[in-house]
């Protein structure tokens, strides 16, 4: 059976693709990784001509491949290729370079180009400044990432959802995009990489192929950090990003009362006698920052939750300029269900005014001469959200929301926790069709999938510890975690695995992922590492299914070593892809990693 019909083509400008496959001598195709748990680097293409006729010249203007319409020839470096087989893409590059040999006496010409695909062009990318102003998933912080630094959404669009939030960041002119982009991806964990036609391509560490819809909520209470006791209230301006936040009436943690949430309860004050109407006993927050208010709309929901008074609560919600003046005000009044009952306060302020929402403020408390001598005021789920209305929330420990099987809530700090505001982060999952996963077989397995599996010619096989930890540590922003196999360390010594730069401002997902980390490569495993097929040797149709094959794929692999003993069946992630064509042969290897210890979906 003859190799898979090729095409090849490369463009430069503003011209369009151009056809030069009749000039191929071979292909070389390198993409992907070897292992588990490296980072993605930029795949490359190297493409040999025949140039006897100075086709590729780029001194050649009467070359097919020179423009008269642009006034330049399609040879150049910072030009484009691709490359189909059987009409399936294979490869989207960027030329780094042309080479040019001319062997017996200057008659035998050849031209070779290498290319390196979109992870090249997000490796050249360097932050000018700038920072992340709110609480993102790891895939809404690449692709806002990506947008500030001049990529198109075309360009990151196979970026999929992530369920790890990380919290705010700077970034400082010089400092590389993809070195911050892998710290992402190494963060929910997830692979970052280019797909064969030059898109970024964001996946976690799941195979499970169900579709995600995220849904992101923010809190811009920054809370106060978490006191003991009686310690005294901080009062003091406090500095963010781009802004300032202050409370201005705060008591101390109040951990005698439990929270309803299991989150942290402040206390705003004791009465010690009659309150005069103007006094206030409660809590009081104000906080400015142009750059988020201005991203974030014209009407926003204030809440907290009181309790210790058995009249009524009282406050006033407030929008501000960038000066702190009033745009939009409004007083609110709640009657308490008790003074041992946890009271709701707040409600829905819009702006309808020509200025700019620069800031927020609240007050909740106390202002009537009612209040029972020796009432503590106490305070928790304080809240101000963009949106036109009051949808529960939880905040660092608060929960009032409960993961299932199909919806997983996630909740991150901005900052520090208690110090900062916060995002929460509602991941709901869609059942979609089970994936096509190929078998490949031996000649020695073929009955163990049917008689249908693709053979393969040649098989790598690994048993080592290049993957094996037993003791894995996560350090996060706020939280860190390490897990431990203790039986493991005793029979194969002490192998670690860390990861000291996760930038979850979560409390819990370090411990997630080192227990996750641990139970994927606590034990050393017998697997293939890569297998080899000639792609002449197969039919059309099983050339198509396997050319099909993208990084990150589920495969099915059966060997029977020398024909002894019982099939090896496992299935696999494709790691790596590599290719070397010429006109007689085309061959392809998948570089393989273990799907034993992994969730996936068959």
């Amino acid at each position: 059976m003859p190799v898979p019909s090729y095409v090849i083509e490369i463009s430069f400008g503003s011209s369009g693709y151009v056809d030069v496959s009749q000039y191929v001598q071979s292909i070389t195709i390198d993409r992907g990784i070897s292992r588990v748990l490296e980072d993605y680097s930029a795949g490359s293409i190297s493409i040999t001509f025949v140039n006897n006729s100075r086709v590729f010249d780029p001194l050649n203007t009467s070359s097919p491949l020179y423009s008269t319409l642009y006034g330049y020839t399609l040879v150049q470096p910072g030009g484009r290729v691709r490359v189909k087989a059987n009409n399936i893409v294979r490869f989207t590059g960027f030329i780094q370079d042309w080479q040019f040999s001319y062997d017996n006496a200057g008659f035998d010409g050849k031209a070779t180009l290498t290319a390196l695909d979109q992870l090249y062009r997000v490796g050249n990318a360097v932050f000018t400044g700038g920072y992340a102003w709110q609480v993102e998933s790891t895939t809404d912080r690449m692709r806002t990432v990506l947008n500030y630094n001049g990529f198109g959404a075309a360009e990151y669009s196979e970026i999929k959802t992530g369920h790890t939030l990380l919290g705010t960041d700077q970034w400082q002119t010089g400092d590389s995009v993809l070195s911050y982009l892998q710290q992402v991806a190494r963060s929910e964990p997830g692979d970052l990489y280019s797909n064969a036609s030059a898109v970024m391509v964001f996946k976690d560490r799941s195979f499970t192929n169900y579709n995600w819809t995220n849904t992101m909520r923010y809190n811009f209470v920054a809370y106060p950090q978490s006191l003991a006791g009686t310690v005294a209230p901080d009062t003091t301006l406090k500095d963010e990003t781009d802004g300032t936040y202050q409370w201005t009436v705060l008591g101390s943690r109040a951990t005698a009362t439990a929270s309803q949430f299991g989150g942290t309860v402040f206390a705003g004050g004791t009465v010690a006698g009659a309150i005069p109407a103007e006094d206030f006993i409660g809590f009081e927050y104000s906080n400015l920052n142009a750059a988020r208010y201005a991203n974030t709309g014209n009407s926003y929901v204030f809440s907290g939750y009181l309790r210790g008074n058995s009249g009524t609560y009282d406050g006033s919600i407030r929008l501000l300029d960038s000066a702190g003046g009033l745009i939009a005000s409004s007083a609110i009044s709640t009657a308490s269900a008790g003074s041992a009952v946890w009271t709701r306060i707040g409600g829905v302020l819009s702006n309808s005014s020509t200025s700019i929402v620069a800031g927020v403020a609240f007050s909740f408390g106390i202002t009537q001469a009612t209040a029972t001598t020796g009432t503590t005021m106490r305070g928790e789920g304080f809240l101000v959200e963009p949106g036109t209305a009051f949808i529960n929330y939880f905040d660092g420990g608060y929960a009032p929301d409960v993961t299932s099987a199909g919806t997983v809530y996630e909740v991150a700090w901005a900052g520090q926790p208690y110090a900062s505001m916060s995002g929460l982060l509602t991941s709901t999952a869609s059942t979609v069709a089970a994936p096509t996963i190929l078998a490949f077989a031996d000649v020695n397995s073929q009955a163990t999938v049917g008689g249908t599996g693709i053979p393969f010619v040649e098989l790598g096989i690994a048993y080592g510890s290049e993957n094996l930890y037993n003791k894995v540590q996560v350090v996060g922003v706020n939280a860190s975690a390490i897990a431990t196999d203790t039986t493991g360390q005793s029979r194969y010594g002490l192998k670690t695995y860390s990861q000291t730069d996760n930038l979850t401002t979560s409390l819990t997902k370090p411990t997630e992922i080192a227990n996750s980390l641990l139970a994927e490569w606590r034990l050393p495993e017998y697997r293939a590492e890569n297998i080899v097929l000639s792609l002449e040797s197969l039919t059309t149709a099983q050339q198509n299914l396997v050319l099909a094959v993208e990084l990150r794929d589920v495969v099915r692999v059966c060997f029977k070593p020398s024909n002894t003993g019982d099939v090896v069946d496992k299935y696999y992630q494709v790691l790596g892809i590599t290719g070397n064509t010429d006109v007689e042969r085309d061959q392809l290897t998948f570089s393989l990693g273990s799907l034993d210890n992994l969730p996936i979906r068959l």
